[in-house]
């Protein structure tokens, strides 16, 4: 019995190449995969750790990153306290340290610029991060279609991607 995309997804080796904080709770996981990984902005991959007793622990990430990011794929990942996988990657993992990663996953709610618009991205805290993606797709592809996001955080210091959202408004492009 089929476990649908994910069983066509076979798991694999992926290196952490950076590590870049963003708020206080959230930081960016820049990943470069063992073999090519081909994407499209608004889906997810699967991670997951083992431990050295054999215990394995997974949760599911937007990618951040366009799909024209390169080798390279950024995953923000916002640390929840009673986590079983965020806190790893928050008070543990490294830059050259190894995990697995299955993906990429999801189809239903994805953008790409032949698909048109105008857009309008709703999101609050972690939940902007594949609305990111989709933003630096347009932006990548220099697309003239007008997108409008509306984002949630707690606080002005919880908003994820602050610095680099409000220098694509400076543009004046259509978003």
């Amino acid at each position: 019995m089929s476990d649908g995309p994910a069983a066509q997804s076979p798991w694999q080796t992926v290196t952490i190449r950076r590590i870049e904080k963003r708020t206080p709770r959230v930081t960016s996981f820049f990943i470069e995969p063992s073999r090519p990984f081909a994407y499209r902005a608004g889906q997810h991959v699967d991670v997951r750790l083992t431990a050295p007793d054999g215990y394995q622990a997974g949760r599911s990430y937007s990618i951040a990153s366009a799909p024209e990011a390169g080798e390279t794929i950024e995953l923000a990942i916002e640390r929840l306290d009673d986590g079983e996988v965020s806190p790893f990657f928050h008070d543990i993992a490294a830059v050259g340290d190894e995990v697995e990663l299955r993906g990429p996953l999801g189809g239903h709610f994805v953008w790409s610029d032949g698909d048109g618009g105008p857009l309008l991205l709703v999101g609050g805290g972690s939940g902007v991060v594949p609305l990111m993606a989709m933003i630096r797709h347009r932006a990548a592809r220099r697309s003239a279609v007008p997108v409008a996001l509306v984002f949630s955080a707690r606080g002005w210091d919880e908003l994820i991607f602050r610095d680099e959202l409000f220098g694509l408004d400076d543009r004046r492009d259509g978003f």
